[in-house]
């Protein structure tokens, strides 16, 4: 197997499983020669018991934190040997594996708090449950030189869809929506732009009593009517969209708590004209980052992530961006939409490998480029 193979595992704001994506890379990230090939895409669903534990975790004791750490790297170490087996790759040819862990809590810095993230999932007991070197808390090095350790994805963006002739973008639909703007030469711009998925999944986890845990294809959205009056006065009232990055967000803001304070205006609605609000605010906060915090409009943006296949999220991108080419990184790239985040982590992971830094400061705030990670050298150090 020619190529440097790698690992890249993912976790996200949705909770809704582990991705893990066996890739294989040449050259230089960031140089002309540099070209990736995903080789496999690996995914684990977490039980809904599971996710429960995962959504309650803002209000969790240590010791619930002390088993999920355990919990999901044994999930982890179950997915890096899913993709192995899918590929069939042996171990030893794997050169490293990289897990940016499960967010618990991200507390971006500000004015009067230097805020903080805490993520789970031991990269020492992956390693001995893999047998392989893992490259764990991606973020801390990021957030030892001022960095919010987020977005991370950007410098991978980069690296795998920079056009020398005109702007790009790729927008991930998770829990929490992230974009990134690639110009011909020079830096990306990337921040979250808001609310992903994770408000129209809690919506309709909440109003099916726990039988459904999002909005299947987009199509409860479809069939509704957006409230455009909730609509403009939200968004005129959310200081977040608003700011200017460098930006990060999480369930802190676009949680519970986001649902609770709109609650009377939502509960108002029918499901579908709820689901078709939501999805439409999600959409208008992409609209408007990439109108009022981007350069140039980019000539295409790339949709990964679960939303990516929520057509009412996708119609919506499409009708409100008509100037730009709007397509999921399936038919753009030939990348499965659940993949984009878990194979940019092992990009990363071959950055630091080939000691070149993997955060980008303009991005995330931080007072310089650093090496991600920290190294659990399981049964065998780094090659």
């Amino acid at each position: 197997m020619t190529g440097r193979l790698l690992v890249g595992l993912m976790s996200g704001t949705s909770c809704d499983g582990v991705d893990a994506v066996l890739a294989s890379f040449s050259g230089t990230p960031g140089a002309a020669d540099f070209s990736a090939r995903v080789l496999a895409h690996a995914q684990r669903s977490y039980s809904a018991s599971f996710r429960g534990r995962l959504l309650r975790l803002p209000g969790a004791r240590a010791p619930e934190l002390a088993r999920l750490d355990r919990e999901l790297a044994e999930r982890f170490a179950e997915a890096v040997s899913d993709a192995l087996q899918l590929a069939g790759v042996a171990r030893d040819d794997v050169r490293a594996v990289a897990c940016a862990g499960h967010t618990a809590v991200h507390l971006p810095p500000d004015e009067h708090d230097e805020g903080g993230t805490l993520v789970l999932g031991d990269g020492d007991r992956i390693a001995a449950l893999c047998g392989l070197p893992v490259l764990s808390e991606l973020r801390a090095a990021d957030r030892a030189v001022g960095g919010m350790g987020a977005p991370l994805v950007p410098f991978a963006d980069a690296c795998l869809l920079r056009d020398p002739e005109r702007p790009v973008a790729t927008l991930n639909l998770g829990g929490i929506a992230n974009l990134t703007w690639i110009p011909p030469e020079g830096a990306p711009l990337a921040f979250d732009t808001g609310p992903g998925n994770m408000l129209l999944d809690a919506l309709v986890h909440s109003r099916s009593n726990g039988e459904q845990t999002h909005d299947s294809g987009g199509a409860l959205g479809l069939a509704g009517e957006p409230d455009l009056a909730w609509l403009q006065r939200t968004l005129a009232t959310d200081d977040f969209v608003s700011a200017a990055p460098p930006k990060s967000t999480g369930r802190e803001r676009y949680g519970a708590s986001f649902l609770r304070t709109h609650a009377a205006a939502l509960d108002a609605l029918s499901l579908r004209d709820a689901c078709a609000t939501l999805a439409a605010y999600t959409v208008e906060c992409v609209v408007h980052a990439l109108r009022t915090h981007t350069p140039a409009p980019p000539a295409q943006l790339v949709v990964s992530g679960g939303g990516a296949l929520n057509d009412c999220l996708m119609h919506g991108l499409r009708a409100r961006l008509p100037e730009v080419l709007v397509a999921d990184s399936e038919a753009a790239l030939g990348v499965p939409v659940f993949a984009r985040e878990a194979l940019a982590m092992a990009l990363l992971a071959d950055a630091s490998l080939l000691e070149l830094p993997g955060n980008v400061p303009g991005v995330t705030g931080a007072r310089r480029a650093v090496r991600l990670g920290k190294l659990s050298p399981g049964p065998r150090s780094w090659r």
